[in-house]
């Protein structure tokens, strides 16, 4: 029960002056700084025998919310860069093929349900939260098509031919994200 009423103190007291930072560090985008902070308390209870014993909990709480929005960066680069890549294969590929009249080699990638997901999180930046909402689906479960959409379009990649080394998060890494 002490334990419970600790953190609950913390939270309390931590909540809006992480949220604020957290916003700061993210471009002001508070849906992605919630993300982070709720991150960081989950993190917190986690390991919490381990951040209490430290001389200095508010920075170990602190130190740990910078390596959620790190994460957060991190990952929304990574699926911008996939996005960049899908994107550009096609329309390069549009050009030559085009002139041959044959078919546009990514062409089916731009109705995909898996590439519209992924163009979503990344370039739109929207959370898991609201692409859970969109599509009627839970938090989980979204983080669970986003790991497949990632899997498949890099299985795509590497059956086109590709080097299959695409810059695309990983299922620990979007599941970081939360909700």
């Amino acid at each position: 029960m002490e334990r419970e009423a600790h953190f609950e103190a913390l939270y309390l007291e931590l909540y809006h002056k992480l949220l604020g930072y957290a916003a700061r560090g993210l471009e002001g985008n508070l849906d992605l700084a919630e993300e982070a902070v709720q991150d960081t308390f989950r993190i917190f209870w986690v390991k919490y025998d381990q951040a209490a014993a430290s001389p200095n909990v508010r920075g170990w709480i602190m130190n740990t919310l910078k390596g959620e929005i790190l994460n957060i960066r991190r990952t929304r680069a990574r699926m911008a860069n996939l996005v960049a890549q899908l994107s550009a294969a096609p329309q390069v590929e549009a050009v030559v093929r085009d002139e041959h009249k044959l078919d546009v080699e990514y062409g089916d990638l731009r109705e995909d349900p898996d590439y519209q997901l992924l163009c979503e999180f990344a370039l739109e930046q929207r959370t898991v939260k609201e692409l859970a909402q969109s599509r009627g689906v839970t938090i989980p479960a979204c983080k669970k098509r986003l790991e497949r959409a990632r899997k498949r379009l890099k299985k795509y990649f590497e059956e086109m031919g590709g080097s299959g080394h695409l810059s695309v998060p990983s299922e620990r890494r979007i599941n970081e994200r939360g909700s």
